[in-house]
């Protein structure tokens, strides 16, 4: 009793010598001190020492914040061997007694992090999406089932764990979406965002998925969830009973998700965050960006710089291996989300004809071992077992094509795709070229021929795609971006050497033939195109929309060769009709994808061609006889005349020396024994379209799109 009595003289004693703060907060109530705060206990306000601190014998804690949620983060960041760290850390070794922490010695100025009621309210608005618990299990239910756990870098188990807890510790305050237990949330999860993540090597996956979600729920987390749900929608038709029974439009969920995580990764940029869920987010969201936006626009180039630069950063190109601080799992997922970054920015650098920001020469290429989702998160004897079954090349032996078989395999296929793009860049001699793309083919054939069946078969062997039963929608996507990896890494090779070189292009045109062949077989599967509606577009206005591109140009230059060939190089009336087909499956590409622009002026131009020769103008023999002298000598006047305005545009950005450049066309004359009928770089076929060779070049080829003078073949098409 007398504990109390003397607790409650004390407590009286100070409220007479003490008055209220006068601190505020931006609602209007008074702040708590510290103690009270983070204990998340009633405080009276009272200075220097509130009475519940006083209670506790803990005045000397007792303090009001100037600003309660700033808090210090160290600056992190990956030091090379060649940094100031590095050349410190030698000159400090020389000094034998001195033993301090190198960091403690040359550790920058920290900057406090203060989170503003701004910021707090911002958070407030993310969070009023998260409502929408059915929808939200909805989309993501989708996505893991379409991808079958394995598309994207948050693991199903993963992705589980999150919502679960989720919704058993914020469900209610999410519901209701009260205002003060709203912004109470949105306080924790800032919180929670400025502290580091802390695990060690025995730290299993659901466990180290907990840090992140419930108590720990941060803003990488709820950024992850809206940027599957944003895939999930992309990849899905508007007309999916989804977005009916979520009553949102497909366009309008698309640009909600993608709001989201721009938030949530603003948030993290915020917080100076640089950790695994950052890069995930970053990884994921830049595939959001590209899907949206296109990889033609500077957001997508940007999204996936900053998502290789936090890679780097985070030293993950240096090696990944499990050790007493990183679990297994978690070392595995580095290695997916490295190897994530890595596919972006070559995929990036080709189309755009860009040197790579993020090369392997710098870099420790180990991918992913072939494992599945359940056999990642495994532990102890289990996941040694399951090691131990994986052949020499890290592949499984039960002859299953997995997502990070696919993976693995395709590593290589990214690395001689950079090998390409230095040969098309750099300045080398004719020599240096030959021997290099040499070099490239041998090391292309010496990774297929390590390959297990279940991968070198169906990617090098014929493969039926029309056939359902053979292949489901993802494996049928899979083995065509492998079989195409090396393909078109073959074609944009040939179109060097052909440039740089003076090669002849028959190896150029018999693989755009492969690739096309294959693609026309892709765009019957109507189920792809349900399933995978974004994935879908992409195959077409990548892999196919350049072959075909090729396809078209050569077969309208054998058609005004002054003598059909007998055994045209091109059978003419198949080619039509599979070029009718093609010209079509990319008008179905829908306003709002990403790769739209390109598939519709690709559209155009296939479609065009198709008339210049289906059309009833005046034929091209008549044309010829009424030239006043044979079509070589004219083709030949064709090539004297200096070039017009618009082949500026369709000259190729990487002509970098004079090498000599054949074409097309002059296949035809050196296969058929013809005389070369001058088709060469930039010929006037006769409204525009002329083709340079540098189509196999995705940059190239997409400048040679823009540059089509369309008025020049829409008044072609009304002679």
């Amino acid at each position: 009793m007398s504990r109390f009595t003397n607790a409650g003289v004390q407590s009286v004693s100070s409220a007479r010598n003490s008055s209220l703060t006068e601190k505020y907060r931006r609602n209007g109530k008074l702040q708590s001190c510290e103690p009270c705060r983070k204990s998340k206990l009633r405080c009276d306000h009272v200075v220097p020492a509130c009475g519940r601190c006083v209670k506790r014998q803990r005045s000397d804690q007792c303090f009001y914040h100037p600003n309660p949620l700033t808090q210090v983060r160290k600056n992190a960041g990956f030091l090379g061997p060649n940094s100031y760290s590095n050349i410190l850390s030698e000159g400090l070794c020389i000094l034998e007694p001195v033993s301090q922490d190198l960091d403690a010695t040359i550790s920058t100025q920290q900057q406090r992090i203060h989170i503003s009621n701004e910021r707090i309210a911002q958070g407030c608005k993310v969070l009023s999406f998260f409502r929408r618990r059915p929808m939200i299990h909805r989309f993501i239910a989708r996505w893991y089932e379409v991808c079958e756990g394995t598309q994207g870098i948050v693991i199903e188990a993963i992705m589980k764990e999150w919502l679960q807890k989720l919704w058993l510790h914020h469900g209610a305050t999410l519901t209701s979406q009260e205002p003060a237990k709203v912004r109470k949330l949105s306080e924790l999860i800032w919180r929670n965002t400025l502290t580091p993540l802390v695990f060690n090597g025995k730290t299993t996956a659901l466990e180290w998925a907990r840090l992140a979600t419930g108590p720990g729920l941060r803003w990488e987390t709820l950024g992850l969830i809206a940027a599957n749900i944003g895939l999930c929608a992309i990849e899905t038709s508007e007309s999916d009973q989804l977005f009916v029974e979520g009553q949102v439009t497909r366009l309008c969920l698309i640009n909600l998700m993608k709001q989201i995580s721009d938030d949530c990764l603003g948030f993290c940029r915020y917080c100076e965050v640089l950790d695994d869920l950052f890069i995930w987010l970053l990884c994921e969201d830049s595939g959001l960006v590209g899907a949206v936006k296109g990889d033609r626009d500077y957001s997508t180039y940007r999204a996936t710089g900053e998502a290789h630069s936090a890679v780097i950063a985070m030293g993950l190109h240096q090696g990944i291996k499990a050790d007493d601080k990183v679990p297994f799992f978690l070392a595995e997922m580095r290695k997916r989300a490295f190897i994530c970054a890595y596919f972006q920015e070559i995929s990036v650098a080709s189309f755009l004809g860009r040197p790579p920001r993020l090369s392997y020469r710098y870099c420790t290429v180990d991918p992913p071992l072939d494992l599945t989702e359940r056999q990642l998160i495994q532990t102890g004897p289990e996941l040694e077992a399951t090691l131990a079954s994986l052949d020499k090349n890290g592949y499984n032996t039960t002859g299953n094509l997995q997502h990070a078989g696919w993976t693995r395999s395709y590593a290589n296929c990214a690395m001689r795709r950079e090998d390409v793009i230095d040969l098309a860049l750099g300045h080398y001699t004719r020599d240096e070229v030959l021997a290099r793309a040499k070099i490239i083919q041998e090391k292309h054939d010496a990774h297929w021929s390590t390959l297990p069946p279940f991968l070198a078969k169906p990617a090098m062997d014929s493969f039926d795609f029309t056939d359902v039963a053979a292949a489901k929608p993802l494996q049928a996507l899979q083995i065509i971006v492998l079989r195409n990896g090396k393909r078109s890494n073959e074609l944009l090779l040939q179109r060097v050497l052909i440039r740089k070189t003076g090669a002849t292009p028959e190896r150029l045109i018999a693989t755009a033939l492969d690739i096309f062949k294959d693609i026309l077989q892709i765009t019957h599967r109507h189920d792809i195109a349900t399933i995978f509606k974004t994935s879908f577009s992409f195959i077409l206005s990548s892999h196919g929309l350049r072959s075909a591109a090729i396809v078209a140009i050569e077969l309208l230059k054998q058609e005004m060769l002054p003598q059909y060939p007998e055994r045209p190089l091109l059978p003419r009336s198949q080619t039509i009709q599979d070029l009718a087909i093609f010209a079509s499956r990319l008008g179905s590409v829908q306003p709002t994808d990403g790769c739209y622009s390109v598939c519709e002026q690709g559209k155009r131009v296939i479609t065009k061609i198709l008339d210049r020769i289906l059309s009833p103008g005046p034929p091209v023999a008549l044309q010829r006889a009424g030239s006043g002298g044979s079509a070589c000598n004219h083709a030949q006047d064709q090539l004297l005349q200096p070039p017009q305005q618009g082949m500026q545009g369709m000259l190729p950005m990487m002509d970098m020396d004079g090498a000599p450049m054949n074409t097309l066309g002059s296949m035809n004359g050196m296969v058929m024994g013809l005389p070369d009928m001058g088709y060469s770089m930039g010929m006037n076929v006769g409204f525009g379209a002329e083709a340079p060779m540098s189509l196999g070049q995705d940059s190239d080829f997409m400048r040679w799109l823009d540059a089509m003078e369309w008025e020049r073949m829409d008044h072609w098409g009304k002679l």
